[in-house]
């Protein structure tokens, strides 16, 4: 907590304080929109905010003008294909459309170009690359999915299974913690279309889930100026005793284990799957899970490697185990409590 509010001290004295507030609101609005256009237009202007997040934060200019070379053509494909639909083939629109749509995501096959672009970014930059401008995209696939083919649904599906598995396999041997967040990005939008699939308010309460997490993961690193596994393994070894349980409670939230709500949104879908037999949907969410696990497990056994060595410095160890057993059960009732109110409100 005093990590957060030192961030966000040196972030009010910081002009670009009130264009990040900026972002953050225009992709709470869209939220409540439900017109492609609309949402294209919002979608630009938040991409256009980025982008001069990106001119005064980073150095590296060319990192930039590749990220803006890239949304503008996937920004301009989609909506002069959405304005020619009905002029050309259905199938072959609808194709292309998802195509541009997987681009802006930097879903698979465009999955290569965004760890590079991340690796030149802050941790501020980081943060809203994997949050605002992952839920706009997402909320114009959404509106679209009314209107395609069943064989469509079950390519999405495929792509939601390659880029959580790709993601897996690419973090393994992976040291740059911005490129292991960026595949962790990768990994949650397959989880966020698939869920959106099923219901677009659980979605929404996942997506919120995972950005209140990615706030504190990003602003950690952004501090600490962590760009791999070393750096991160002194912090967390020198550092004071609450910030190894926060970052390894934060990163739980986020891999979906039991007891946390992200977890019991994850029951709840698969839930709805099998109330209407939809098999293929079922396999896809069991690969999903398996993928987000390893994934994050392997995060973990490191980290846990570092905690082992602390408790020969820890005097007060039985002390910690405690609070860490107390803050374990505090999550798992808000996450019932959480789960009984989707249950209701759904």
């Amino acid at each position: 907590m005093k990590l957060i509010l030192f961030n966000l001290n040196n972030l009010l004295k910081n002009k670009t304080f009130h264009l990040m507030n900026l972002m953050i609101l225009i992709s709470f609005l869209s939220i409540f929109l439900s017109n492609f256009i609309q949402l294209w237009l919002i979608m630009e202007i938040n991409t256009m905010l980025l982008i001069i997040m990106m001119s005064i934060f980073n150095k590296f200019k060319k990192t930039t003008i590749n990220y803006l070379i890239i949304q503008s053509i996937s920004s301009l494909s989609l909506i002069m294909l959405m304005i020619m639909n009905k002029n050309f083939n259905k199938n072959f629109m609808d194709f292309m459309i998802m195509f541009f749509f997987f681009m802006k995501l930097n879903l698979f096959p465009f999955f290569f170009g965004m760890p590079l672009i991340n690796n030149h970014l802050n941790g501020t930059l980081i943060f809203f690359m994997s949050t605002t401008q992952k839920i706009i995209p997402l909320l114009m696939m959404n509106l679209y999915f009314n209107q395609i083919n069943l064989k469509f649904i079950y390519m999405i599906l495929l792509t939601t299974i390659f880029s959580s598995l790709i993601s897996v396999l690419l973090s393994i041997k992976e040291t740059n913690m911005k490129k292991i967040i960026t595949y962790s990005s990768m990994n949650h939008s397959a989880w966020m279309i698939l869920i959106m699939m099923i219901d677009k308010y659980l979605f929404i309460m996942y997506f919120f889930l995972y950005s209140i997490s990615m706030i504190f993961i990003c602003l950690f690193f952004n501090k600490f100026k962590i760009n791999n596994f070393n750096k991160l393994n002194n912090i967390l070894f020198l550092n004071s005793k609450w910030m190894m349980p926060s970052i390894i409670f934060n990163l739980l939230l986020i891999s979906s284990l039991p007891p946390f709500l992200t977890f019991l949104i994850k029951i709840k879908t698969l839930n709805v799957m099998i109330m209407n037999s939809n098999n293929f949907m079922i396999l896809t969410l069991l690969i999903l899970s398996i993928s987000t696990l390893i994934f994050y497990m392997n995060i973990l056994i490191k980290i846990k490697m570092i905690f082992m060595l602390k408790i020969k410095f820890w005097l007060s160890f039985n002390l910690q185990i405690k609070n860490l057993f107390f803050n374990l059960l505090m999550f798992m009732f808000m996450s019932l409590a959480m789960l009984f109110l989707i249950s209701i409100i759904i």
